[in-house]
């Protein structure tokens, strides 16, 4: 039976998270949640958005004998601080605090934790390796391993560019009309450019106000970046991107399939929310096939890889 508890842990600033876990009888192994990009609560919902991703895989990290632990990320739900000017780093640091946290609860195994993040906690999780006072045993990769914020975004733009061409109707043609790979590129550009040269806290772009320190701290990251952090890393890595992600390129994994310590994982007719789908994906629509997949359960292959891969650990 899997037990619940809601906590606040404080520190600089205070993060709301559920510890999960079988029982206190014993110490288990951690694993430490990081969700991706957004304002989901700590169970991955929120208005309109009901995924229950996390609460999904603490359920199944538990059932495995870990105790899980998931979390409010800064400035949202029942996290304090301010989320609209914070950065990457405060962001990595979060997670870590979350860590040093746990590793003081009576029943958690100090000595084997495992970081899993999904999107750009799959980010977050490679810097938290430089950490060595966190003494990771490992850490899972899903949909957005060795991929930089830029690389994401130029990826699902060339997608679009790709994906109108058959696009059927008016809008087809004047998508046609409209987008071509240069202008895509140099909005992308601009973005950070921008970012680089403001002195304020948050900068205006294209209808929408963004923290400056977010946006400079992931320009300053490239794939090559988190690629030499795997090459660091001592403990094992497991990296899962689905083939029908339309977020992240699953393709970049084959950069590191050759690293010791490294397992990745390619899945056939699996999205960026890890669940099973049918026919292609399409970014235009991927909200729409979002919600309609959030009826099935994580898929087996996700589920089963990170199980083998847990058994080796």
């Amino acid at each position: 039976m899997i037990k619940e508890e809601r906590v606040i842990i404080e520190n600089d600033i205070n993060i709301g998270a559920t510890i999960a876990y079988q029982d206190k009888e014993r110490k288990r192994p951690l694993v430490l949640l990081i969700m991706g990009t957004g304002s989901l609560d700590r169970d991955g919902n929120g208005f309109g958005f009901k995924s229950n991703l996390y609460k999904e895989l603490s359920d199944m990290f538990v059932e495995m004998g870990y105790v899980c632990v998931r979390y409010d990320k800064r400035g949202t739900h029942e996290s304090t601080g301010d989320g609209k000017i914070s950065g990457l780093s405060d962001l990595v640091n979060d997670a870590a605090n979350v860590i040093y946290y746990a590793k003081k609860l009576d029943y958690v195994d100090e000595e084997k934790i495992v970081v899993c993040g999904h999107s750009e906690g799959s980010m977050i999780a490679t810097l938290l390796t430089k950490n060595k006072d966190l003494d990771l045993k490992g850490i899972i990769l899903l949909s957005g391993a060795v991929t930089s914020l830029k690389d994401a975004m130029l990826y699902q733009n060339y997608l679009v560019l790709e994906q109108v061409k058959d696009m059927k109707g008016i809008l087809g043609w004047y998508l046609r009309k409209v987008l071509n790979k240069v202008d895509v590129e140099k909005q992308v550009s601009d973005l950070y450019e921008k970012a680089e040269k403001t002195d304020k806290p948050r900068y205006f772009y294209r209808g929408a106000f963004l923290s400056t320190k977010y946006i400079k701290e992931h320009n300053a990251l490239t794939k090559k970046d988190y690629i030499d952090l795997l090459k660091k890393y001592k403990g094992k890595v497991l990296a899962i991107t689905g083939k029908s992600d339309v977020q992240a390129d699953y393709r970049v994994l084959e950069e590191i399939s050759n690293m010791d310590g490294i397992t990745i994982y390619t899945p056939e007719q699996v999205n960026h929310v890890l669940r099973d789908v049918d026919g292609e994906s399409n970014i235009m629509n991927f909200k729409k096939e979002y919600k309609l997949s959030f009826k099935k359960p994580i898929s087996s292959k996700i589920k089963d890889s990170i199980k083998e891969w847990e058994s080796k650990l």
